[in-house]
C-alpha cells in the first residue's frame, strides 16, 4: 500500500512507521541526493525497501538526522557526525552554544530575521551597522549567547542547504568576527591580579569563530584571555606558560579533537607546564582526552564561566 506525502506527516507520531524519501527530505531539509551519498560514504542512513524497492526510513532516522543537521549547522564536518555513534551525537549537542550557554530566551526570531535578509541581499554594510546596533543594545555577554551564536547556527545551515552561497556566509562570519574583536574592546580591563587564562584549541578543531565567542565570554567575566590564535604550535603554548603569569590553561576541545596525536600534545603540556597553572578543558571531547586527576573537566560553557566567576569571587568563611 502507498501513502501520499500529507498521510505519511500525519502518521508521523508512530513509532513504527516508515517514510519515503521526500519525506524524510521535507522534513529534515536534507535532500535526497545528500541522503544517497551519505548513505553510499557514511552508511548512514541505511533505509529499508518497500515492495517495489523504494527507500524507506523510520522515525528514529529521521529523528537523528535532525540532530546531525544541529551539528553541521554548528560547523562539524559530515565525515565526523554523519556515521558517529548516537552516544557520541549527544555529547556534541550538549556542546552547541545554543544549548551550552543558553540563560535567556536569546534574540527575538525578528532580529536574527532581520540580520539574515541583510545578508541574503548583500547589504553588508547595514549588516554590520545593525550588528553594532545590536551589541549596543544587548550588552557583550547578551550578544553573543543571543545573537552571535544563532546566527553562526543558521550561517552554517543556510551554507549547508545552498540557500545562500558560500562566499556570502563567508563574508557574513567574517563581519560577525570583526563584531565581536570590537566586542572585546567595550568590555573594562582585567584585574592586574585577577584570573590570567592562556585559551588555545587543538590541531583538527578549525572553529575560529566559536572559538572567539568563547574569549569574548571569558573577557566579560572578568578574566585576563591571552590568546595565541587558533591551533598554535605546542612549543609557543610552552613558552608563552613560562614567560606569562599565567594561572589556567584552558583547552577547548571539541570531540572531532580527540586523537592519539592531541592526547599526546596534551600529555606534553601537562608535563612542560609551570606547576603553578592549573589545566581546565572544556567542550564535548573533555572528558575522553582528560586523565583521572583533579584537573576540572567543563562539558557546557556555561560551567566553564562559573568558574571563572568563583576564581574571581571566591566565598569566604564566616
Amino acid at each position: 500500500m502507498s501513502y501520499t506525502t500529507r498521510e505519511h506527516l500525519s502518521l508521523m507520531h508512530e513509532d513504527d512507521s516508515q517514510y519515503p524519501i521526500s519525506v524524510v527530505e521535507q522534513e529534515t531539509g536534507i535532500s535526497k541526493e545528500l541522503l544517497r551519498m551519505w548513505e553510499r560514504r557514511y552508511e548512514f542512513p541505511i533505509p529499508a525497501r518497500d515492495t517495489s524497492g523504494n527507500r524507506m526510513y523510520s522515525r528514529a532516522q529521521i529523528d537523528r538526522l535532525q540532530d546531525i543537521n544541529k551539528l553541521l549547522a554548528a560547523g562539524y564536518r559530515p565525515g565526523f557526525v554523519v556515521g558517529a555513534k548516537e552516544e557520541k551525537l549527544q555529547q556534541l549537542l550538549q556542546e552547541l552554544p545554543s544549548a551550552a550557554t543558553a540563560e535567556s530566551n536569546g534574540a527575538a526570531p525578528r532580529q536574527l530575521d532581520a540580520l539574515l535578509e541583510l545578508i541574503q541581499h548583500h547589504e553588508f554594510a547595514d549588516y554590520r551597522r545593525q550588528l553594532r546596533q545590536e551589541l549596543a543594545s544587548e550588552g557583550v555577554r547578551q550578544f553573543v549567547l543571543g545573537i552571535a551564536a544563532p546566527l553562526q547556527q543558521d550561517l552554517a545551515r543556510a551554507e549547508l542547504g545552498d540557500a545562500l552561497p558560500a562566499f556570502t556566509c563567508q563574508l557574513a562570519r567574517q563581519i560577525l568576527l570583526e563584531t565581536l574583536q570590537f566586542a572585546a574592546t567595550l568590555l573594562p580591563l582585567p584585574n592586574a591580579n585577577g584570573l590570567q587564562i592562556l585559551l588555545i584549541d587543538l590541531p583538527g578543531d578549525n572553529r575560529p569563530l566559536e572559538l572567539l565567542m568563547i574569549r569574548t565570554l571569558l573577557l566579560s567575566s572578568g578574566a585576563d584571555v591571552l590568546f595565541l590564535g587558533t591551533e598554535p604550535p605546542v612549543e609557543d603554548v610552552i613558552e608563552c606558560l613560562r614567560h606569562c603569569s599565567t594561572s589556567v590553561l584552558q583547552i577547548a576541545v571539541s570531540a572531532a579533537a580527540v586523537t592519539p596525536s592531541n592526547r599526546q600534545l596534551v600529555a606534553r603540556l601537562r608535563a612542560e607546564m609551570p606547576a603553578q597553572t592549573t589545566l581546565w578543558l572544556s567542550g564535548s571531547g573533555a572528558e575522553d582526552i582528560a586523565e583521572p586527576s583533579n584537573e576540572p573537566v567543563f562539558r557546557r560553557l556555561h560551567d566553564l564561566l562559573q568558574a571563572v566567576q568563583a576564581w574571581q569571587n571566591p566565598l569566604r568563611e564566616t
